[in-house]
């Protein structure tokens, strides 16, 4: 697998994904990694599952540069089987079991994925995947028979380089394109993040969306980089609709990452909440006006499925107008007011956490618009499509990007 990125990075090419959480699993044992509804599991717990898993994997043959496709229900399987898969060294493609059964068959085949791991129910509605299939549920003692150990890093190989995790883009103008993103970009964001919103070992992250959307990424991550805990959305709280403030009040969530939609939709406050981002789609006014309290920061983010889920941040006040904010820290910008606007588009492109499609592309000073070509996943050949990504315009006064249309803080 050829590497997508060829700057220079903050970060070593050893470093991945997996061992952020295997750092707070060894340092935090006892810490709750994961609450589902009734259940939890600890850092420790979740550690030996996913190494169980994780031995089982490379026992059928799945290794460095394999693609493994999941599509689990919600539960806390689902998180072991993410870090399992990243433990083996292959990239994973996650795959929400509600998609159509043509979607899921296109995924697979697209992502030349060499196994999949799924349930006994699902696997059965998908007898045509010729790779190698892994049921948690019908395999769990065979899983379970596994060591506990960790695999050692020269086992399985994995560098900063090597692919991390595919995801599909919606196919709202096509066939949905996958999305390569290196550990090395992974990695980025979440110590960028773990900056920028400072979350805490005491915090309960929520998390939400669907696995095989970006967001997801940052919800996981915000919680296991940080030793938090991760609060998995159940069946109940994912259709909850308007009730869904009460719930995340009853489960004490302190970081919760959103749309603002769904934030307006809410009936009540969540009066737990200390820390809120948005992303996603435009953050109209009323909503920051609503939400802002004493003591609870909110953020603004946008950034493409391509830049590794969010480019840039801003915080925001009910005084003040939405932005999308600064770039994801990384580069500095100049000083040169003349050449802030060209910074703002090179910061994009040469960030850590920037996908190669704004290098490969242009930036248009006067439309604020970057637009090229973006390379997308096929394990085989790579893929090009064609797009804009931001419509922004650089305020050289202000030091900040605001938006030329409807798309400010849309994230993906």
């Amino acid at each position: 697998m050829k590497s997508l990125m060829e700057s220079s990075l903050p970060l070593t090419d050893i470093e991945v994904l997996h061992v952020i959480f295997e750092t707070q699993a060894d340092q935090r044992p006892e810490a709750v990694a994961v609450v589902f509804g009734r259940e939890q599991t600890t850092y420790a717990e979740l550690e030996s599952r996913a190494n169980r898993l994780a031995r089982h994997l490379r026992g059928r043959g799945v290794g460095r540069r394999s693609v493994v496709a999941m599509m689990l229900p919600r539960a806390i399987e689902a998180y072991s089987t993410l870090l399992g898969i990243l433990k083996t060294g292959a990239a994973y493609v996650p795959i929400d079991p509600e998609y159509p059964a043509d979607r899921v068959a296109y995924i697979l085949e697209d992502s030349d994925a060499e196994a999949l791991v799924t349930t006994a129910d699902l696997a059965s509605r998908h007898r045509a995947f010729g790779g190698a299939v892994v049921r948690v549920d019908a395999d769990r003692d065979a899983i379970a028979a596994e060591s506990p150990a960790r695999l050692r890093s020269e086992e399985a190989g994995v560098g900063g380089r090597d692919l991390c995790y595919v995801i599909y883009t919606s196919g709202s103008m096509g066939r949905p394109k996958g999305v390569m993103i290196e550990h090395r970009s992974a990695c980025h964001l979440v110590r960028a993040e773990g900056r920028i919103f400072g979350v805490r070992p005491e915090d309960r992250v929520y998390q939400g969306s669907s696995l095989s959307f970006d967001l997801s990424v940052e919800e996981v991550w915000l919680a296991f980089h940080a030793g938090a805990t991760l609060v998995a959305a159940t069946p109940e709280m994912a259709h909850a609709g308007p009730d869904l403030s009460q719930l995340l009040t009853e489960c004490g969530v302190t970081v919760l990452s959103s749309v603002p939609t769904l934030l307006a939709m809410l009936k009540e406050d969540v009066p737990t909440l200390r820390l809120l981002i948005l992303g996603g789609e435009a953050c109209p006014d009323r909503v920051v006006a609503r939400w802002a309290r004493p003591g609870r920061r909110v953020v603004n983010t946008y950034g493409p499925t391509e830049t590794t889920v969010i480019a840039t941040y801003t915080d925001l006040s009910p005084d003040k107008p939405v932005t999308i904010g600064r770039a994801v820290p990384g580069y500095p910008c100049t000083s040169s007011t003349t050449d802030c606007g060209r910074s703002l588009a090179a910061r994009w492109a040469r960030s850590a956490s920037a996908a190669p499609a704004l290098r490969a592309g242009t930036w248009d000073f006067r439309s604020g618009r970057a637009s090229g070509s973006y390379r997308t996943h096929s394990h085989r050949t790579a893929k090009w499509m064609r797009g804009s990504t931001a419509r922004a315009i650089w305020d050289a006064s202000t030091r900040t990007a605001t938006s030329s249309s409807s798309a400010v803080g849309t994230r993906r």
